[in-house]
């Protein structure tokens, strides 16, 4: 057949047949070295003014047998599906998602990246007892971790997992009250995840999407939330359409015990429609939508991204204060986690005048505390904090892209946004110079007891 003069009808009609026929027995016996793409380039050729059920369905058996373009066989199915049940051939379509699993040999056609395992054949209670723990480890890091999507949306409608999901959505409330300081936070934190042992760096890597490791055959994804002006935001669904009474104080999930939204039926039709309580396993998210509504935080996070995949740090110059009395650990990791940010790290140490201005006092004097840091490697310059407005001099005089502080002083600098990025990172739990301070003091008390 001359491939390049028009077809017939006739002859389209037969060569669709001839595909649909060739898709399926590759589908039930594979051949390796199989050509799907020649063939889906054929149909792509076939003019048809509305593509037909045995096109959509030829499709359909191509792009599964090759384990291709997961998102795209979703949509196949779900126009398949629809367009059957209109003409009520609600049975042919059963009929052909039967074979297609009897094929295939599973129970669950789609779920994510083609996993062979689903919520079908994973032990639920062991599922919630890694999430639970995660989300305890998260807590430490965020303002708030709950259910989200599909997860939400399972223990919401069916009181369980999803059976054709196959992954566990969060939401990871940050700190930041702006798309702009919320998508350097959100870079920032993978440093973090990484630290304490808990990111996936086998799944494959999406910039929006932080992957956390399972202990099973399931994903579980880590999407971003903030608040901002009295909404909330939650890539890629809310983009300020909840009020922030709609989220917070989350409440625990009545099957699992976890975290979710107080209103958790208000997202799920933010993020599945009116008729999210009806169960689709081709429900089709509307991604181009979403990263049009995100667009502010999508381009500032992959221009990041973008800089560290050429090898450089997410941003030039960091910039952040404090007093660093007793240099301990958690001073250390903190540094750690800021020139993972940048090239150059400047930090303002307290004076002791300072100091005094403030009610507070410290072991070391302003000298020391500044010489210990600039021995540090993390450190690039250290300058003398003397009051508490100077920082926006700070800013402009060294260049700072980004001004960084510990989350207990969270929403405290978020003036500064208009000079550059502000992000508040966690501290290192149950570790201070002040509580050194008083376990020193405490042992010196028993030690002078002791001695009487």
């Amino acid at each position: 057949m001359d491939t390049h003069k028009p077809l017939k009808r006739w002859q389209r009609k037969l060569r669709v047949t001839q595909i649909h026929e060739i898709a399926e027995e590759q589908l039930k016996s594979p051949v390796e070295g199989f050509d799907y793409r020649a063939h889906l380039t054929e149909l792509h050729r076939i003019e048809f003014a509305k593509k037909t059920l045995p096109d959509l369905e030829a499709r359909i058996m191509l792009l599964l047998g090759e384990q291709k373009r997961q998102a795209r066989v979703r949509q196949l199915l779900a126009q398949l599906r629809n367009r059957r049940e209109l003409q009520g051939e609600s049975a042919e379509f059963a009929a052909f998602e039967a074979r297609l699993k009897s094929h295939l040999g599973t129970d669950a056609l789609i779920g994510h990246d083609f996993l062979p395992e689903t919520f079908t054949t994973i032990d639920h209670d062991l599922v919630w007892e890694n999430v639970g723990n995660l989300i305890e480890q998260l807590g430490e890091l965020s303002n708030g971790v709950f259910l989200n999507s599909g997860t939400l949306l399972g223990v919401t409608r069916d009181r369980r997992l999803i059976d054709h999901d196959d992954d566990v959505d969060l939401a990871f409330c940050l700190n930041a009250t702006s798309a702009r300081d919320a998508a350097a936070e959100w870079v920032a934190l993978r440093n973090t995840l990484i630290e304490l042992d808990i990111f996936d760096h086998e799944a494959k890597r999406e910039p929006m999407i932080h992957k956390l490791r399972s202990e099973g055959g399931y994903h579980i994804d880590l999407f971003p939330c903030w608040k901002q002006d009295g909404k909330v935001h939650v890539y890629p669904h809310t983009y300020g359409d909840l009020t922030l009474g709609d989220v917070f104080p989350t409440r625990a999930c009545k099957v699992t015990g976890l975290p979710v939204p107080s209103k958790p039926t208000k997202m799920l039709a933010v993020n599945y429609g009116a008729g999210w309580r009806k169960p689709d396993p081709y429900f089709s998210f509307n991604w181009t939508r979403a990263n049009t509504r995100f667009a502010d935080f999508v381009t500032e996070v992959e221009t990041l991204e973008a800089r560290v995949s050429a090898g450089e740090k997410p941003f030039g110059t960091v910039l952040t204060y404090g007093t660093f009395d007793l240099f301990h650990v958690g001073h250390v990791r903190l540094l750690r986690r800021l020139v993972a940010l940048g090239e150059r790290l400047v930090v303002g140490v307290s004076t002791d005048a300072f100091n005094a201005q403030k009610g507070k006092s410290s072991v070391m004097p302003y000298h020391d505390r500044a010489e210990i840091l600039l021995a540090c490697e993390y450190v690039s310059e250290v300058i003398p904090e003397e009051n508490w407005g100077q920082k926006r001099q700070d800013i402009e005089r060294v260049g700072a892209d980004v001004f960084a502080m510990g989350d207990d002083w969270a929403g405290k600098f978020d003036d500064l946004s208009d000079l550059c990025k502000v992000l508040y990172l966690p501290r290192t739990e149950n570790i201070s110079s002040t509580d050194l301070k008083a376990s020193v003091a405490a042992q010196a008390a028993e030690t002078a007891v002791a001695a009487e």
